[in-house]
């Protein structure tokens, strides 16, 4: 059953529309009004009990605070509590944790946020318990390993019961165990360790972007698909913000991560092809996913070749990622606004500002009076919301339809 999802300005949006749909002969007057009391009943609702979404945030922090609570009441009694008072302590709270969560969810039927909240504790309890487990036996063994379990484990019950938090916590998991992983295989980096990772966690941004755009292409995976497409897009921007600068100086391509590079460069083309197989498909569908495949081959390719840094091709590859940055920003942007996704347009936004505040103290400072930057940066923008306004217009006049104010 779908779920009201709060949005402080709908009700507001709602009424100006409703107008339009009474002018333009869509809805009669008494379904206008079965409309609005719906929605009455909803913001009601709201007001004496707070909002749904608040509910959910606040039974969130809540598991949270508990499950916290019960490691940090585990190490401070580590001495005085014997093995099996560790071991009861910690599979009692995890049962009782996904017990009460699926009973309240499922059963009862009665708390569904509060049910859902407490299936999250037992999840993050899981993860505790690994590592509880092991420094209660000694257990001397591959450290990743750790987070590569949680993962591999929360990410199959995150399906089975459809929660993006849990899928959130799986995909942080997962890229935690990534990091991790990848430190072994690039030993020895010294300071340059951490840059090397920047090119891996680009494709990893990108192929999470990917398998999240697939599962929006599926009816069945559509409820689970933003944790993969914001999670995804921000570590892809965050890359390649990070590539703005003169990292590669340092030298970001590693050998040693091959085997990580085609994994997901494997993982984000079965991801592309699975999109294209549903039938159903929404006009213009093909760009996001192009975009991607344009974006993963050009980092690939960067990954496995080497960059010769000389005096003489230092600022031209500094230009190039600077101008790919901002195309990717550009891009989605105007894949937002198409799309009527307002994640991307906020994403872009985010890291425009970055961008420029950046670039003010560090590529353009010296090439451009700063007044003179932004007053033609400003420029630029203003005159591209004249033509998007204009062409907007135009559209909506070939539809012979009104716009809300």
């Amino acid at each position: 059953m779908p779920q009201h999802k709060e949005d402080f300005s709908f009700p507001r949006r709602l009424e100006q529309e409703i107008k339009l749909w009474l002018k333009e002969g869509i809805i009669l007057p008494e379904q206008k009004e079965r409309i609005l009391a719906r929605y009455k009943a909803l913001k009601k609702a709201d007001e004496k009990a707070g909002p749904g979404r608040l509910i959910t945030t606040i039974s969130i922090l809540g598991s949270i605070l508990i499950g916290v609570g019960i490691i940090l009441f585990i190490a401070s009694n580590w001495s005085a509590i014997p093995q099996w008072g560790r071991l009861a302590i910690i599979f009692s709270s995890m049962i009782a944790s996904y017990g009460f969560g699926f009973y309240l969810r499922y059963e009862a039927q009665n708390y569904p946020k509060v049910g859902a909240s407490l299936i999250l504790l037992g999840s993050l309890i899981f993860g505790a318990a690994i590592f509880l487990i092991a420094q209660i036996y000694h257990i001397s063994v591959h450290y990743p390993n750790g987070p590569l379990l949680w993962g591999l484990f929360v990410l199959p019950l995150a399906y089975l019961v459809r929660y993006k938090s849990l899928i959130s916590v799986a995909i942080l998991v997962l890229l935690t165990w990534l990091g991790m992983e990848a430190s072994f295989w690039i030993t020895g980096s010294g300071y340059r360790e951490p840059f090397t990772m920047v090119f891996l966690f680009c494709m990893a941004g990108i192929t999470l972007w990917g398998v999240g755009v697939m599962h929006r292409g599926w009816e069945s995976l559509r409820i689970i698909s933003s944790p993969y497409i914001l999670i995804g897009s921000l570590v892809t921007f965050f890359a390649g913000y990070l590539l703005t600068f003169n990292l590669y100086a340092l030298g970001l391509k590693s050998d040693a991560l091959l085997i990580f590079y085609l994994g997901m460069a494997a993982i984000f083309l079965i991801a592309v092809v699975l999109r294209c197989l549903p039938a159903d498909k929404e006009q213009g569908w093909f760009i996001e996913p192009l975009g991607l495949l344009i974006l993963m081959v050009l980092v690939l390719y960067l990954s496995l070749t080497p960059l010769k840094i000389t005096s003489t091709n230092e600022g031209g590859l500094r230009l190039f990622f600077n101008i790919l940055f901002a195309l990717e920003i550009v891009g989605i942007i105007i894949l937002g606004f198409i799309r009527r996704y307002s994640i991307y347009v906020n994403i872009g936004l985010v890291f425009f500002a970055l961008d420029v505040v950046t670039r003010y103290f560090d590529f353009f400072w010296q090439l451009l009076p700063r007044s003179l930057f932004f007053i033609l940066g400003g420029l630029l923008l203003l005159f591209g919301g004249i033509l998007l306004e204009r062409k907007r217009r135009k559209i909506l006049a070939s539809f012979n339809i009104e716009e809300a104010g």
